[in-house]
């Protein structure tokens, strides 16, 4: 694959443009001017953004890291020729994110490459993964050491072996430990355990199951036999009830019989004095005082009427008389002399006897009426009359409290359900408080085995052939699992034997390129490498019987064998890849960076290299080579 351009709206890169040439292209530009952002574009144009990857303390996402500074939204076009065609590449911000969306075109017609999408893109055109050209052959500054990761490690082992590029051993041992674990991993944790757990687990729901099949008819057992007992206890507390409730009757009845009698009593007493009718003891008393004094009073009155009667009938007897016959012979005389006004006075003599006559009758008809007045009770007979109306009220006011508390009882006893005699009822021989402390026995029994049976039953609400048939499942899978255990046990030692004997003859073609760049980087120096699983290397040195580890190597030698793994690592894992540098020769000596141009210039032969630079001197020797200069502005 050879780039023959890029237009980038990323980062600091506003519509800039690069244009490149097959073989060796030497990119210069002074540190801060876009050289990394360049060599992150080509990887983002390949690859894509993942934008998963967040901001944290330190680091940028590159989502976030190179957003352009404008403002504007993040796009990209990369110009190339693969197996032939000419493709463009074109990314753009969508809803997805940033460079989110894709297109890739044949750049003649501008008719879309099928087999082209956002993700496929770069392997397809590289043929590697994102992983393998970071790690091989994108080479920052003072990045040029390797180290191994599972993708990186896989096509490592197929160089070293087969060929096949299916396999990582790490991967696998891995895959397999986790496979391992997820059925066991120690005595409590894994597949195993659990199911064991679980089937320990269903056996006790199967014997809690026969247990509760025992309880449950055990309760109903004795269940049925206390409910017998309680029937029993209960008909012959029934039966006390039953005569309780015959001597409350019988009270009833007799209070009954009480409240008749007092009533009639009170109905039958003879109706009191009239005058005293209606009146308190109090009130009675005093008004016998009252007829007492009246007596001796109407006694007095009567005295004193008849004397003055009596004086009055004298006075009739005298006057009226004398008047009449005196007015009589006045008449006479009076005529018989022709004296009239003799007569006259005759005749008032005579009006003046009837008028004293009906004057003295009307006196005498009052004293009569006193007279002749029935006289009230006096003395004794007042007493009499008194003291019974007294026995009357006393006798009528305990006929009424017997009624009240008879009727107060009646109540009480109706209150108490008390009715009328209906039967006979034998007394009962048993003491009732013992009746009722055995009862209460009984149904406390009765509750605490009515308790079991409701935990057995409910127990029992499992189905108990579901549980069996899980048992034994459960014990099936165990033995599987167990089975499945063993089996990637011996795998894995398998695998670690297998491992053993690649360890023994690890990347031998590996060993054998980067030792030849390595030999040309030092100019013979150095003339060989070994690399152990990790990547680390151990270095032949000319003149020196054993190799040594690149601890011992100076900075610029250390350098020198990391770039030499590097292209041997690009040689062999991704051949179709371009080689891109970003300053990788920074810190490289004037003679050591010579030696690294002229090896990259015969790497430009079989692939394009991009090398980007902040020296004078890297552009100088590309120029009196015939490399592709160009000068970023």
């Amino acid at each position: 694959m050879n780039i023959i351009s890029m237009t980038a709206t990323f980062g600091k890169l506003e519509g800039a443009t690069l244009t490149l040439s097959p073989g060796l292209n030497i990119l210069t530009a002074p540190n801060e001017c876009g050289k990394s952002t360049w060599a992150a574009f080509l990887t983002a144009m390949l690859y894509g953004i993942d934008t998963r990857e967040r901001d944290k303390a330190g680091h940028l996402a590159q989502k976030t890291k190179y957003q352009p500074w404008s403002g504007a939204a993040m796009a990209g076009e990369l110009r190339l020729e693969w197996q032939g065609q000419r493709i463009t590449l074109r990314r753009f911000a969508n809803r997805s994110g940033p460079f989110g969306g894709f297109e890739a075109v044949y750049t003649a017609t501008g008719d879309p490459v099928p087999f082209l999408t956002a993700a496929n893109v770069g392997e397809t055109l590289t043929g590697v993964s994102r992983e393998v050209f970071v790690r091989c052959a994108l080479v920052g500054q003072g990045d040029t050491a390797v180290t191994a990761a599972p993708d990186l490690e896989r096509r490592i082992a197929a160089l070293a072996t087969t060929g096949e590029e299916e396999v990582s051993y790490s991967a696998t041992v891995r895959t397999l430990k986790d496979w391992r674990n997820r059925r066991q991993a120690n005595r409590s944790t894994g597949l195993i355990p659990q199911l064991e757990g679980e089937l320990g687990q269903v056996r006790r729901t199967l014997e809690d199951t026969a247990q509760a099949r025992q309880t449950q008819a055990q309760a109903r057992q004795e269940l049925a036999g206390l409910q017998v007992r309680k029937q029993q206890l209960e008909r012959q507390l029934e039966q006390h009830q039953a005569y309780r409730q015959q001597a409350l009757n019988q009270r009833y009845a007799q209070a009954l019989q009480q409240q008749a009698q007092a009533q009639q009593a009170l109905e039958s007493l003879p109706a009191p004095d009239p005058r005293f009718r209606g009146l308190t003891a109090a009130q009675a008393m005093e008004q016998a005082g009252n007829l007492s004094q009246q007596g001796q009073d109407h006694s007095r009155q009567r005295q004193q009427a008849k004397a003055s009667r009596n004086r009055l009938s004298a006075a009739l007897r005298l006057w009226v008389p004398i008047l009449g016959v005196g007015g009589l012979l006045l008449i006479i005389l009076g005529f018989f002399l022709t004296l009239y006004p003799l007569s006259f006075v005759g005749f008032g003599c005579m009006a003046a006897a009837v008028l004293v006559a009906i004057v003295l009758v009307a006196k005498m008809g009052k004293y009569d009426k006193i007279l002749y007045a029935p006289a009230p009770p006096q003395g004794e007979n007042m007493q009499e009359t008194l003291q019974r109306y007294l026995d009357w009220l006393t006798q009528r006011q305990q006929l009424e409290a017997q009624v009240h508390h008879a009727g107060e009882r009646v109540a009480d006893l109706e209150a108490q359900g008390a009715q009328r005699p209906v039967s006979s009822v034998t007394p009962p021989t048993a003491d009732p408080h013992v009746l009722t402390a055995q009862l209460r026995q009984v149904e406390g029994q009765m509750a605490q085995w009515q308790t079991r049976l409701d935990q057995a039953t409910g127990a029992l609400g499992r189905d108990t052939l579901e549980t069996e048939s899980r048992r034994d499942e459960l014990a099936g899978q165990i033995a599987q699992r167990q089975e499945e255990y063993q089996a990637l046990t011996l795998a894995l030692e398998g695998l670690e034997e297998a491992n053993a004997t690649l360890r023994q003859r690890f990347s031998p073609a590996l060993n054998e390129k980067a030792g030849q760049l390595l030999a040309r980087l030092t100019e013979g120096r150095h003339c060989g490498l070994t690399l152990a699983r990790d990547l680390s290397a151990q270095v032949e040195q000319e003149g020196v019987q054993l190799p040594h580890s690149q601890l011992f190597l100076s900075a610029g030698a250390q350098e020198q064998l990391y770039l030499a793994l590097r292209l041997a690592l690009c040689d062999l894992t991704a051949p179709q890849a371009p080689l891109v540098l970003d300053d990788t020769l920074a810190n490289f000596d004037d003679t050591r960076a010579a030696a690294a141009l002229e090896l990259l210039a015969q790497q430009a032969q079989e692939r394009q290299v991009l090398l980007f630079s902040c020296h004078s001197r890297d552009a100088a020797w590309g120029e009196q080579h015939g490399a592709n200069v160009t000068k970023l502005s």
